[in-house]
């Protein structure tokens, strides 16, 4: 499935709005609600690979990278993208470019070769082995 351009930077701008509202909901500590977010978690019993993001991203973002490394090392994957996707596709809708685009379709023809596919699903396997056993 190929997205155009305004498609593509339209979800993701939503997408990261939508990260952006989830860590507000989630950074006040003082409502708990008695469900940690994880369907996953909820339904199996087991931590699922993206389990302990949020708290990755808070702490991310507040400069406390071992904090965030133990929560889900993904998360400071995640947290750079949170910033720098933002910011690049409206860098490219204010110049007319389509660098971000660009990149972006390189990169997914790169993840869909073996290589770097199969670097990718050892890279999750062993986070989600990472978070079995730190939560359990």
């Amino acid at each position: 499935m190929s997205l155009s351009r305004g498609q593509l930077y339209t979800f993701l701008l939503l997408l990261s709005a939508c990260g952006y509202l989830w860590l507000f909901v989630n950074s006040d500590s003082s409502i708990s609600t008695g469900w940690n977010g994880c369907w996953f978690r909820y339904i199996f019993h087991i931590p699922c690979p993206s389990c302990g993001n949020t708290r990755a991203v808070q702490a991310a973002f507040h400069g406390e990278w071992l904090a965030s490394l133990y929560y889900n090392p993904l998360g400071i994957l995640l947290s750079a993208l949170m910033v720098v996707i933002p910011i690049w596709i409206i860098a490219d809708l204010l110049t007319g470019s389509s660098s971000f685009l660009k990149t972006y379709q390189i990169t997914e023809k790169k993840l869909q070769s073996w290589p770097y596919a199969l670097t990718g699903i050892v890279a999750i396997l062993a986070n989600w082995i990472w978070n079995i056993v730190k939560y359990t």
